[in-house]
């Protein structure tokens, strides 16, 4: 999807991102989502090697709990929240439902055998080789970019509670990575992968059939069946109707709650948070998803527009687009500007290197801010980053329509 010519010009937009000062905000970009890592990570052995403590009062331990009753042959028992707080021990009273398709529960239940220290540091572990390796074809000659992206602070939200973001985003970039050379098949297998946390994966599908790649959609969709057939052989067709259930509920009480939902960074939340009624807002939002719909379907659609405005674009699209976008899934952000800077729509001036730098950042601040209490965490999060979001399709579009006219005014000379 991408011509050899036009890889090398985005290959040196991002290798022309180097010096000193570069490596200064790097390293301490870098830096700061360690410290935090190893913070976190540390806590977790120290407080569960204590009498009496199971797990720490994050989102991981739903993940590990649910593990746990797995293995113990009680897979369904996933969704009676009295039995997941019973095993973690933790916030008993907390709505910390378990959500997720029968596949994703396969694939930690080796977290069930292990303490919950150990099996929290393997699950960040794994997520940050994985992303590191899939941004590698995407940064060469680039250390200092690759570096920034691998331990990047958007990604910190993410490592604190313990959620899946980076994981995701790994098997995303990985996709675009196959699409990029040509690897169809490969590429719908790991876009099949995703379905394992299906709710950010509805913009990958529009931009899958907007390109017409019915091949990457064959794969994809057998993937995605073998990954729902086969554990739902394993834990059995009941567990389907209680998840719809599950989620049913989730969202009446996300819409019942919304403006007390203080780490919530999307435009639902951001229009909420400005005085929108709850109901009104998340109409607004679905008309939002579906301009970004539209605006995918013609992206990837387009012959004129390069690969990597087309990732940049998916990429806007995905976090613009959910409904419930919490802070930890601005992990995506981070990605968003790689691909931003190797389209050419971010430059070295001053403004499109701060942009770079929001974009980098994502909702760390926020998440430091849950601990350190220096401000107010709603406009560290939705007041800053859903702007940063629309500013960046703004720069896009802009792009993308010079391009165009650039190609009209060649094609008529």
């Amino acid at each position: 999807m991408q011509e050899a010519s036009a890889r090398r010009a985005a290959d040196a937009r991002v290798a022309a991102l180097s010096g000193s000062r570069v490596w200064q905000v790097v390293f301490l970009g870098t830096s700061l989502t360690l410290i935090c890592a190893g913070l976190i990570h540390m806590t977790a052995f120290v407080l569960t090697s204590e009498t009496g403590t199971r797990a720490l009062s994050m989102d991981f331990r739903v993940f590990w709990s649910a593990a746990r009753l797995a293995l113990a042959g009680e897979p369904l028992a996933v969704f009676d929240n009295a039995r997941l707080a019973a095993e973690h021990g933790v916030d008993t009273r907390d709505w910390m439902p378990w959500t997720y398709p029968p596949g994703y529960l396969l694939l930690i239940l080796p977290f069930g055998a292990m303490p919950f220290a150990w099996a929290f540091l393997l699950s960040t572990l794994v997520s940050l080789l994985l992303i590191a390796w899939a941004l590698r074809s995407f940064t060469p000659g680039a250390p200092a970019v690759w570096l920034a992206l691998c331990l990047a602070p958007a990604y910190i939200p993410a490592i604190l509670i313990g959620q899946n973001s980076i994981l995701w985003l790994a098997g995303l970039v990985a996709a675009l990575a196959a699409l990029r050379d040509g690897r169809w098949l490969l590429a719908g297998v790991f876009i099949g992968c995703l379905t394992l946390k299906p709710q950010l994966g509805v913009m990958v599908a529009v931009a899958l059939v907007g390109a017409g790649l019915w091949r990457s959609i064959l794969a994809a969709s057998l993937t995605a069946l073998v990954l729902a057939a086969l554990p739902t052989l394993a834990l059995g067709p009941e567990y389907w109707p209680l998840l719809l259930e599950r989620l049913g509920e989730q969202s009446e009480r996300l819409v019942r709650s919304i403006e007390t939902l203080t780490l919530m960074v999307g435009p639902y939340y951001l229009l909420t948070l400005l005085g929108l009624a709850s109901q009104t807002a998340l109409w607004v939002q679905f008309g939002l998803s579906a301009l970004c719909a539209v605006f995918v379907f013609l992206l990837w659609r387009s012959r004129a527009a390069g690969f990597d405005a087309k990732a940049a674009g998916l990429l806007l699209a995905i976090l613009l687009s959910a409904p419930y976008l919490w802070y930890y899934e601005a992990a995506l952000m981070a990605v968003a500007g790689l691909f931003l800077l190797r389209a050419g729509v971010l430059g070295a001036s001053l403004p499109h290197l701060g942009l770079l730098l929001l974009l980098w950042l994502g909702a760390a601040p926020q998440a430091v801010n849950v601990f350190l209490k220096f401000g107010d965490g709603r406009y560290l999060g939705a007041m800053i980053i859903t702007p940063v979001l629309l500013a960046s399709l703004a720069l896009l579009l802009s792009h993308l329509l010079a391009a165009g006219r650039g190609a009209s005014q060649t094609a008529a000379s």
